[in-house]
């Protein structure tokens, strides 16, 4: 080898020399030492690309020890080789190595560098986005806000007073006037007089309009929207203190009922607190209906008994608290994602298989196209997965059963996402996340999870619970509807509480065994396994 060494720094020499002086022999030595050089350059490109991937190898921090220094030995090895083939025949070899080595390690790089990209703007997007709805009769001749510049307005100055000023300056202040308002104290007053004419047109927020839609018929059909005002404040979402590694949290699962881009604020239709142990693998998934009727808070202080799903008018930390309130756990993260994001991260997955417990046919309500599910297994896509999770329709127990089936899909994502196939996908999932869902974990947490099913690919253990209760007709006091609800069994909440703290104690267990052991007490000895 140093003789190489020696003859390609002779054959160097010739380099910068005319090759009109120089005899055969010599021409020769001087394509051998642009060879050389050429052959060296590349070497240093591919070791300064090594550098560069490295670095978003390590602040991505997602490789195991093992993993990492079995990368590190082959490519200083695959370097070395490169190196040294350039001193000896093989150096075209050596040559056309290291031009594949860099072009794989740019695509690492450039991989690397989203996948980094990605967990900033899932662990801190700047986001807060309210709608506001100019509401007519549906028999107005109104189009567009610019038509209705002569109408008197209402809005509720107790519930949704600072947003509905917010619109009114906008709406003055884009079209040059000053409209007429006229303050209401509740719904029912709001709504009497724009049926009655007392007023015109009404402001309401996107979320609220959708709630008294779902609960009053004549409202749904007696008006209409003419259009939509968003009001964007920009904010950080702070992330939560991130747990040691092993230790058992909680994740709050919360399910927009929006499309487009993701929002701190609306209606929450998907509620699961997600009760994650490392250590013994186990993930739980409690499901709380929607309609659940439980204390709740909103932005301006007021709380009182009302539907959960209202609490995510107020923001995703509203819906927390009221689940904290209800099971006296709180969510250590949460984790927001919207109708588009199921269909996005599903699709980004390469569909999963989701066990449904009922046969059914999804109705127009939960998507346009129909879809039949069977008993069993069921490989479902974006849109598939999306009708499979909203339908309640279908079922005589309602949302208990939608409930259900949100958990049988999330669990079917999971059981992807830990799965060897997702290293193929990893990229674009994190691409689809990064538009439809947030999360305040943070990113560390998040690559400590990776990096721990990386280096143990044992199977989660995911087992579910819903909470129920019974239908029943309710005033619904913070938000000021009278609607139907689900009044808590609190014995089933009771049951839920048991088997987060079981869960959280790292006791391994069966839930469905254990959940009869508790109705069956001289059955309780079975629930352990």
């Amino acid at each position: 080898m140093s003789n190489f060494f020696t003859k390609t720094n002779k054959d160097m020499k010739y380099i910068f020399k005319k090759s009109s002086s120089l005899s055969k022999k010599e021409k020769r030595r001087k394509k051998r030492g642009i060879a050389a050089v050429i052959g060296l350059l590349l070497v240093f490109l591919q070791l300064v690309i090594s550098g560069l991937f490295l670095f978003e190898i390590f602040k991505l921090n997602i490789l195991p020890t093992k993993y990492l220094i079995m990368m590190l030995i082959v490519l200083i090895l695959i370097l070395l080789y490169n190196f040294t083939s350039q001193f000896t025949r093989a150096h075209y070899f050596g040559k056309i190595l290291s031009v594949l080595m860099s072009a794989v390690l740019v695509f690492g790089y450039l991989v690397g560098s989203k996948v980094n990209w990605a967990f900033g703007n899932i662990t801190n997007i700047k986001i807060q986005t309210d709608v506001v709805d100019v509401i007519v009769l549906s028999n107005d001749s109104a189009q567009s806000i610019s038509d209705t510049l002569s109408y008197s307005y209402g809005y509720n100055s107790t519930i949704e007073n600072d947003l509905s000023n917010k619109a009114i300056e906008e709406i003055n202040n884009k079209y040059k006037t000053t409209l007429n308002t006229s303050k209401y104290l509740n719904w029912n007053d709001l709504t009497e007089a724009l049926y009655s004419g007392e007023i015109k047109a009404m402001l309401m927020t996107e979320a609220m309009r959708s709630s008294i839609s779902e609960e009053d018929e004549t409202f749904s059909s007696q008006t209409r929207v003419v259009e939509q005002i968003k009001i964007t404040s920009t904010t950080t979402v702070q992330s939560g203190t991130k747990k040691a590694s092993g230790e058992p949290f909680i994740l709050y699962i919360s399910g927009n009922d929006g499309y487009g881009a993701i929002s701190d604020v609306g209606r929450s239709d998907v509620n699961i607190l997600a009760v994650v142990n490392p250590e013994t693998r186990q993930v739980l998934l409690i499901s709380t209906p929607r309609d659940y009727y439980i204390t709740i808070s909103d932005a301006r202080g007021n709380t009182g008994l009302d539907k959960l799903t209202h609490a995510g008018n107020a923001g995703i930390q509203y819906s927390i608290d009221a689940l904290a309130d209800l099971y006296g756990v709180t969510a250590d993260y949460f984790i927001k994602v919207n109708f588009d994001g199921c269909v996005k991260i599903v699709d980004a997955l390469g569909g999963i298989t989701i066990n449904s417990t009922v046969e059914f046919t999804n109705g127009y309500n939960a998507a346009p196209a129909r879809y039949h599910f069977v008993v069993g297994p069921n490989e479902c896509d974006g849109d598939m997965t999306l009708a499979f999770v909203r339908e309640r329709e279908a079922f005589a127990t309602g949302d208990f059963q939608r409930g259900k089936n949100q958990q049988a899909a999330i669990a079917a994502m999971i059981d992807k996402a830990t799965s060897p196939a997702i290293l193929t996908n990893y990229a674009s999932v994190l691409d689809a996340a990064t538009e439809v869902m947030y999360t305040n974990m943070p990113s560390s947490m998040i690559t400590d999870l990776i990096k721990d099913q990386l280096s143990d690919s044992t199977a989660w253990n995911v087992q579910s619970y819903s909470v129920s209760g019974r239908t029943q007709t309710n005033r619904c006091t913070v938000y000021g509807l009278t609607a139907s609800t689900v009044v808590p069994d609190y014995d089933t909440v009771n049951i839920a509480i048991k088997l987060i703290n079981r869960v959280y104690n790292g006791e391994v267990f069966d839930v469905d065994t254990y959940v009869e052991g508790l109705e069956n007490p001289t059955e309780a000895s079975d629930a352990v396994n």
